[in-house]
């Protein structure tokens, strides 16, 4: 019978992979604390560890630690440093510096912005009116086991210079140290006047250095002129001589405003200041044109300088190259361009067969129409310039010149009516022929003597009345005390219509 085979062997690690899994366990045991030991102990800044050291230290192995010089045990930490199964372990910050407490400065004080232990920072400053003599600034370092400020300053007080002497004057409390905050008072002999600050005192701009805080004052010989103001009073200062800083009120009389300050003072320069004042005439209530209006309401009265602006009424315009600003001037009379608004003129007007009688043909000018002989108007007689939107116009339509029938047998034959000679009219005459007499429709032209103005119808015309007599129209023109009157566009028409017959 056959024996059954052998068994093979287990497989293991190749040869080459054993030696480094050997090699690396050696090397991790060979590592501090591998078998539960630590390291060399821990520095600190503030403390430092016993003397000599091991190389390593067994777990549960503790150090006491000492607190470097300028350093405390802080309260309710232990010094004491323990071997872990890991690691050293302390409590953090188990010392802490020592502190140097604030210094003592007098008339200063001190700035710091962490703490006053052992390696802080501080600055000193001085009271107002003291400087420092010393280091700005301090630290807290060490002195033997101990700590204190590096340096500590002190604060002086500012001295000033003795105050100036004066003219004329003299000061009180001269013979003495002057320092930060003292004050010296001048005094002026009889007779002369203190011009600037009565005190002085000692101050400083730089927290070093001290210096008054105004130049000393003077002495001087102070007097003003007596004021007088025309057209005003006083109400106070009614003597004749006047010193420095006197005072005068002023008050305007009836009828006048003040221009400037009421009160004046007497300066050093031996002037009033502000300057005296004047009292102006007022211009009473604003006056009135038949042009124009005020713009503004005004009262009863206006100082001078006062301007008032007006604006054209309908029917008139602005004249060219004139202001129609009124001014009220320092004589208390208002100022005002003449005519600074004209009147508006109408079209012109003509009349076939006919004549159109009128001085001009602007605003408010009532014109006249007249027929030649032979014809009779168709229509109003008269046209007046009127305000129409934002300019003028005539208030009717112009009438037109019919030849006139002769036809109707009521009517005599015209050449048969006529008239004597024209009205004779004071200061004024007629361009009709003395003595003869005049057929219908003719027409008289008159005129005035120098220095006159002719009034009403430049003109009148021979015509019949209910009798079918030769009469004379009306109204007859009168001259009166003025310039003469233009017949303005029919004078060459009616000399050409002089005594014709129909």
């Amino acid at each position: 019978m056959a024996s059954a085979p052998a068994s093979a062997p287990a497989p293991g690690p190749a040869p080459g992979a054993a030696m480094t899994l050997l090699w690396l366990c050696a090397v991790l045991l060979a590592l501090p604390g591998a078998w539960g030991e630590c390291g060399q102990p821990p520095r600190f800044a503030f403390a430092e560890p016993p003397m000599p050291l091991e190389p390593s230290y067994a777990v549960g192995a503790t150090l006491r630690y000492s607190c470097r010089p300028g350093y405390m045990t802080a309260s309710g930490k232990s010094p004491v440093v323990t071997c872990g199964p890991n690691s050293w372990s302390w409590d953090p910050d188990f010392c802490i510096g020592k502190s140097c407490g604030p210094p003592d400065i007098m008339n200063g004080r001190f700035d710091y912005t962490t703490d006053l232990l052992f390696g802080a920072m501080i600055t000193f400053t001085c009271n107002l009116g003291y400087r420092l003599v010393g280091a700005s600034s301090a630290q807290c370092v060490l002195d033997g086991n101990e700590v204190s400020w590096s340096s500590i300053p002190h604060c002086d007080i500012i001295p000033c210079l003795p105050p100036p002497e004066i003219k004329n004057g003299q000061l009180t409390d001269g013979n003495r140290d002057f320092t930060f905050g003292m004050a010296v008072t001048y005094r002026c002999n009889q007779g002369f006047s203190l011009i600037g600050n009565e005190t002085i005192h000692c101050t400083t701009n730089d927290n070093l250095n001290g210096i008054w805080n105004s130049p000393a004052p003077e002495c001087k010989v102070v007097k003003c002129k007596n004021p007088e103001v025309k057209n005003g009073k006083r109400l106070s200062g009614f003597g004749t001589e006047h010193t420095y800083k006197n005072t005068v009120v002023f008050e305007c009389n009836p009828g006048h405003v003040l221009n400037g300050s009421n009160i004046v003072t007497c300066e050093a320069d031996s002037t009033w200041k502000p300057p005296l004042p004047t009292c102006d005439p007022l211009c009473g209530p604003a006056p009135h044109f038949s042009f124009a209006e005020l713009i503004s309401t005004v009262g009863d009265s206006s100082p001078a300088g006062t301007e008032l602006r007006y604006r054209c009424k309908p029917g008139y315009d602005t004249a060219s190259g004139k202001s129609s600003v009124v001014t009220c001037l320092s004589d208390g009379t208002w100022s005002a361009e003449p005519d600074f608004c004209i009147r508006q003129q109408c079209t012109h007007l003509t009349l076939a067969n006919g004549a159109v009688i009128a001085d001009n043909f602007l605003f408010e000018t009532v014109v006249t129409f007249i027929c030649e002989p032979g014809y009779e108007l168709k229509g109003s007689s008269s046209a007046k310039c009127v305000v129409s939107g934002n300019g003028v116009d005539w208030d009717t339509a112009p009438p037109r010149c019919e030849i006139r029938s002769t036809t109707h047998p009521l009517l005599p034959t015209f050449p048969n009516i006529l008239c004597e000679e024209p009205p004779t009219i004071d200061n004024g005459m007629h361009n009709g022929t003395k003595g003869t007499r005049f057929v219908h429709g003719s027409v008289v032209v008159y005129k005035c003597k120098d220095g006159f103005t002719l009034a009403g119808p430049a003109s009148v015309h021979c015509k019949a009345d209910q009798q079918y007599r030769g009469v004379w129209s009306k109204p007859t023109p009168e001259c009166r005390g003025g310039a003469n009157m233009i017949i303005a566009g029919i004078f060459p028409l009616l000399l050409a219509m002089l005594i014709m017959n129909l």
